[in-house]
């Protein structure tokens, strides 16, 4: 269980006038500590939260955000005199205690040489037992990685605490975890600036994006917040599969290029089912044909294995045969040049109806831009009209007749919305053409290729033939050893090209799966961004929510139309702006209503909540005293938790009605200040 307890407090002030400070023992449940204005209440909340070294939630400043009593002077009474001490070093400590019962001790400088970075703790209760001495150990807070390094405070104290921090995404920076100081906004409420804010003064110069929700969604241990991550990673892994994807695929119709070939069936986008109906194919070019590459390995194989078979013959025994080859082939060169210009010029063509239709989208979108823009000014309030209603061309801005024979009367053009939605359709029109045409062209260019390399490939054949018959009569056919090897080198070229390409399509289907699996995470997540555990829970908070301020008595609007953002999780009312439609009491009751209902469920079994809330002087804004006192009441009967509020209210009043409702730990100064001169 997540908790933390704060159990005692030592400040300790080392003066040219003695030693002055205080000690302070917390009980579960509400504590109270009341003294007047000026006896340092706040310096007693704020030093536990600067020994816990969450000054950070202020703002990025490294100045003590303490008083002069504990940094430079103290004033206090010699005789009914006020005089002053001036410090000369100064300390914060304080014991606490997690849901195990185990303790810590921590120990920070606040005046002095010491560095105020600089933590020391003890395993056990070091201040009040005396126990566990021989564990110090130093830590470091407020520098880079004391959320995450092993002698970082906060480190050490998430860890005690019990929490598990998740990450949370940054605007400009990687993700980090949720740091402390973000969480304690809703535990502790500082007097002079944190009631001004609804519902808490949250850190943002740490740059968590959505920061607030991020820490609601913490503290109550909502499933929004692992979903809203299981989303991100989802998001993120179909990104890189689309993305690997790609690659392979890219990979795959390079790694063809090899052989002149062309890979057809691939998907553009992932699959979850490999292979796909209609399965990937590497096909080459053959006697002008396409096919698979299987079917050509086979015919290079076989037309080799003939040609083992029989010895290589000598020219003057294959000039009759090769003579008739020779014949065959200049005419087959003949007719895959045509067919090659043809191809090309089909290329040439397509390539400028694709260029055409680029240029046709780009002055559709210009044109649909103006009218957008024109609609835009129109909603405003403009009266301005198209060009073309004034007579003139929007594109050219030359003078346009509304018909070529003047009738008398003028042509209704479209209106501003009407062109607007004329011209989306034609984009999206020319869009699907333009994709067509570029799909042709890529077709094309793989034809022109493999159908070029068939010319090469004759025409090498074509002259092996020819230095045959040129050479002497007896050499051994330069035809025949040139088809061998051309035909070796050519099957060791396809069996290597057949390979990578298996080798792709093993990839590929391993990414079929992947995203198969992505799916099924993606299936499984929420339609929207909470659970039903999740809107059980708000529910419950939003109930407590209600309820307290019908209790405190809220006046400025009826208590059923506030409720809890589904999207913010803050207070909302709709059509209303509460900071400024709500009166400043009320805001206060909304900030006790808000924050105790958060403890309440963030409490509970599944929630992250430590159970501490500090109030420093809760009673602003002229809160009537019935609201204040009905809140004492409600949170006297909360359980699990350790409230500490601190109030300079009338000492009589207050102290009878704490006592009548039950209130044992009452921390009571009447007028003296809580910073005493403490004996030897």
């Amino acid at each position: 269980m997540t908790t933390l307890r704060i159990r005692h407090l030592f400040i300790n002030i080392n003066t040219d006038q003695g030693v002055f400070g205080t000690r302070q023992n917390f009980e579960d449940g509400l504590n109270i500590i009341r003294a007047e204005n000026y006896a340092g209440k706040s310096q007693v909340v704020q030093s536990i939260m600067y020994a816990l070294g969450m000054e950070g939630m202020q703002g990025p400043s490294h100045a003590i955000p303490l008083a002069h009593a504990l940094t430079e002077y103290l004033e206090f009474l010699v005789d009914a005199k006020k005089t002053n001490a001036k410090v000369i070093d100064s300390m914060v400590s304080i014991e606490i205690e997690n849901g195990k019962h185990e303790f810590l001790t921590v120990q920070r400088a606040i005046a002095g040489d010491r560095h105020r970075h600089l933590m020391t703790v003890y395993e056990g209760r070091a201040l009040t037992k005396k126990e566990a001495l021989s564990t110090a150990r130093d830590y470091f807070v407020r520098e880079g990685g004391a959320a995450s390094s092993e002698l970082g405070f906060h480190r050490r104290l998430r860890d005690f605490i019990g929490w598990d921090l998740p990450l949370a995404p940054r605007y400009d920076e990687p993700d980090c975890p949720l740091y402390l100081e973000t969480i304690f906004p809703l535990l502790y409420v500082e007097q002079k600036l944190g009631w001004g804010r609804l519902p808490a003064r949250y850190p943002t110069w740490l740059g968590i994006r959505d920061v607030g929700r991020r820490t609601v969604e913490f503290l109550l241990g909502l499933d929004a917040y692992a979903n809203a991550l299981e989303r991100t990673a989802v998001q993120e892994e179909i990104k890189r599969l689309r993305r690997e994807w790609s690659s392979t695929r890219s990979q795959t119709e390079k790694s063809a290029s090899a052989v002149v070939g062309s890979v057809r069936g691939v998907p553009v986008e992932p699959v979850a089912s490999w292979p796909p109906e209609v399965p990937p194919t590497l096909s080459v070019m053959q006697s002008s044909k396409w096919v698979p590459i299987a079917d050509n390995l086979n015919s290079l194989r076989i037309r080799l294995a003939e040609l083992q078979t029989v010895e290589i013959p000598s020219t003057v025994n294959a000039e009759p045969k090769i003579r008739i080859e020779l014949a065959e082939l200049e005419e087959r060169l003949a007719a895959q040049e045509r067919n090659v210009a043809l191809l090309y010029d089909k290329f040439e063509t397509e390539t400028t109806e694709a260029e055409s239709l680029h240029q046709r989208i780009d002055s559709i979108n210009d044109d649909l831009r103006k009218y957008k823009d024109l609609r835009k000014v129109r909603k405003l309030g403009s009266n301005d009209q198209p060009d073309v209603i004034n007579g003139h061309c929007p594109t050219c801005h030359q003078d346009l007749a509304d018909s070529l024979l003047d009738t008398g009367n003028k042509a209704v053009p479209m209106t501003v919305d009407q062109n607007v939605s004329f011209y989306e359709e034609q984009i999206q029109l020319f869009t699907a053409v333009h994709s067509n045409a570029i799909h042709s062209i890529e077709i094309a260019q793989k034809d022109l290729r493999a159908q070029r390399a068939e010319v090469t490939r004759l025409r090498e054949r074509i002259r092996d033939i020819r230095e045959t018959l040129v050479s002497a009569s007896s050499s051994p056919s330069i035809e025949s050893i040139s088809e061998r090897i051309r035909l070796q080198e050519r099957i060791a070229r396809v069996e290597t090209q057949q390979q990578i390409f298996e080798e792709h399509m093993a990839e590929l289907a391993q990414l079929a799966s992947e995203w198969l699996d992505v799916q099924e995470r993606l299936k499984n997540l929420p339609k929207g961004a909470l659970s039903e555990r999740d809107q059980k829970k708000i529910s419950a908070w939003q109930e407590s929510f209600q309820q307290q301020l019908t209790r405190y008595k809220m006046g400025s609007l009826a208590v059923a139309e506030v409720r809890i953002s589904l999207d913010t999780y803050e207070p909302q009312a709709e059509n209303l702006n509460l900071k400024a439609d709500v009166s400043a009491s009320d805001l206060i009751r909304l900030h006790w209503a808000y924050l105790i209902g958060l403890l309440e469920v963030g409490t509970q079994a599944t929630g992250n909540h430590p159970g501490l809330l500090i109030f420093d002087e809760p009673q602003q804004q002229s809160v009537e005293e019935n609201a204040f006192r009905e809140m004492l009441l409600y949170v006297l009967s909360e359980e699990n938790c350790q409230i500490i509020i601190t109030t300079s209210h009338e000492r009589k009043s207050i102290g009878a009605y704490l006592k009548k409702i039950g209130v044992e730990h009452v921390a009571e100064f009447g007028d003296d200040r809580i910073l005493q001169k403490l004996s030897s």
